[in-house]
């Protein structure tokens, strides 16, 4: 018998997926008050809700005590593409197997990523701006780049990355990719290792970081970053990433030296972002609340995928 702690939601969308129907009397669905007898525990999107890493809410934070809490809990999944939270830290120092749903939600980040890069290369920015101003001032051509003139560097090269190179080859955009292993791809574009981001940085027009956190990732655009890029040709940065893949301070003087001209976040260091933090001020900034992979159909994905893995775990193949 597995005995699965998970959400009342979480519950639903199981019974909904057939899995007790499938098998029965070999998986038991609990709530919180049943906590203590997890075996295994299922954390959806509702789970975490509005909480972050810094910043619990109760109802996130009685779920996490509960997990860490259970004698015999050996395996958690998550909804998450990523398992940097220290959560899965603190369960992993107890022996818990921790798994993760990378690529679930990789259509919908692939998509915001493009288009925060869209606002402002499309100048959408500044038709938002006359709009609020009710202002009319059509642009000259030669103020708005074709996207055929630009070149960018995808920083990763898993699933999101690999969405977003094929939505930004189809627009024109020629693309270089800098991955782990460096290994050439099939598409043909220069690939390198993380190593080389501080040369091609300055040679392309944006850059997008898509990669995992890492220790070769960590505050890969930094200070020193700023010697390699030029004002003659300035970046735009997303970063659909981890907030610390991108250091925000060296970022802002990029930006105050003319060096960086846009840039799009979803992810920062700390967040929620504070109310007085400086990125907030900045208005050829966008910014949003580490929400590029909301979707509808995320949820659909996380069950099909954990019911794959309950497969092998009930069924002897794991």
């Amino acid at each position: 018998m597995l005995n699965l702690l998970c959400s009342e939601r979480g519950r639903a969308e199981l019974r909904q997926a057939g899995v007790p129907r499938r098998w029965p009397g070999r998986v038991a669905l609990l709530g919180l008050p049943e906590a203590g007898r997890a075996d295994a525990a299922l954390i959806t999107r509702d789970v975490v809700g509005a909480s972050t890493d810094d910043v619990l809410t109760p109802e996130t934070a009685a779920f996490y005590e509960a997990l860490l809490a259970a004698p015999g809990l050996r395996w958690v999944h998550t909804y998450a593409s990523g398992t940097d939270r220290r959560i899965y830290a603190a369960l992993r120092a107890r022996g818990v197997r921790v798994t993760n749903s990378p690529g679930a939600n990789a259509e919908a980040v692939a998509q915001t990523a493009l288009a925060g890069f869209l606002y402002f290369s499309r100048q959408l920015h500044r038709a938002r701006e006359q709009q609020l101003q009710q202002r009319w001032e059509p642009l000259r051509h030669d103020e708005v780049r074709a996207l055929r003139h630009l070149e960018a560097v995808i920083v990763g090269w898993g699933a999101v990355g690999r969405r977003l190179g094929a939505c930004l080859s189809m627009l024109g955009v020629r693309c270089r990719v800098l991955r782990h292993s460096g290994e050439p791809i099939e598409e043909g574009w220069p690939t390198d290792t993380y190593a080389r981001f501080r040369q091609w940085v300055g040679e392309v027009d944006w850059v997008f970081f898509v990669c995992p956190l890492s220790p070769a990732t960590e505050s890969l655009f930094n200070i020193d970053t700023l010697s390699a890029l030029d004002a003659g040709r300035p970046l735009g940065v997303v970063n659909v990433a981890r907030g610390r893949v991108v250091d925000a301070e060296a970022l802002l003087a990029a930006h105050a030296r003319g060096l960086v001209r846009h840039a799009y976040l979803d992810t920062f260091r700390a967040e929620p972002l504070p109310a007085d933090d400086p990125l907030w001020r900045c208005r050829d900034f966008l910014l949003s609340p580490h929400m590029a992979g909301t979707s509808d159909g995320n949820r659909a994905e996380v069950i099909d995928r954990f019911i794959g893995l309950l497969v092998r775990e009930l069924d002897g193949e794991a």
